[in-house]
């Protein structure tokens, strides 16, 4: 009973969508469209400088790294060349030192890569804030009722290309990111201070490789 009372229904609404004429059906159809959003990422407006931004100071947060991998590598030979004459009290010191030296390398390392990720996130909410603010601009000031993504990495199958909308987002895009300020720069490295990489461009970037951690005795 229950599926004779859905077919019914189906039937008279079908019905009444036939009775309409074609040309008002046509004014009733929603104003679609969609948007490339992995093009529009590429060419967000400030990527280029932010990605070359990111390289700098990831390259200086590696270097930093390294230099303490260095430092507690040179500790570690000096102590095993020197232990052989060295007394039991002063070999449990250095090596309590050494101990030390290698658990504030990994701390500091954690807290860079850390701050590094945190930084990534924060810049690619720019770019992603950029793109969503300019896709709503064009949907409101066009009356699309739906923008929908589309592009490689998308779930979209088939779609007439006469509805892709890319180049119109993309001219929003620079118009508002001309309003707005660029992505800020993450302070430079100092020695004892925690970096920070600088802006993400959306796409996935990897955290700052860590240098090799001696072993301590």
């Amino acid at each position: 009973m229950r599926y004779q009372i859905r077919a019914a229904f189906a039937a008279v609404a079908l019905a009444g969508l036939v009775a309409i004429p074609a040309a008002a059906r046509a004014q009733q159809a929603p104003k679609l469209a969609y948007v490339d959003v992995q093009t529009l990422m590429e060419q967000a407006p400030g990527r280029a400088d932010a990605q070359k931004q990111f390289e700098s100071e990831a390259a200086a947060i590696r270097a930093e790294e390294q230099r303490m991998s260095d430092s507690l590598d040179a500790a570690v030979q000096s102590y095993q060349k020197s232990q052989a004459t060295m007394t039991a009290a002063a070999k449990q010191a250095k090596e309590k030192q050494l101990q030390d030296m290698q658990q504030g390398f990994q701390q500091r390392a954690q807290a860079l890569e850390a701050r590094g990720q945190q930084r990534q996130q924060e810049l690619s909410q720019v770019f992603e804030s950029l793109v969503r603010d300019a896709i709503n601009d064009v949907r409101t000031g066009e009356g699309y009722a739906m923008i929908f993504a589309g592009g490689p990495s998308s779930a979209m199958l088939s779609a007439d290309k006469s509805l892709d909308i890319t180049d119109k987002v993309l001219t929003r895009m620079r118009t508002i990111a001309a309003t707005r300020p660029a992505p800020t720069s993450a302070p430079a490295t100092r020695p004892g201070t925690t970096a920070a990489p600088a802006a993400s461009t959306g796409a996935p970037v990897a955290a700052p490789a860590g240098a090799s951690r001696p072993k301590v005795p």
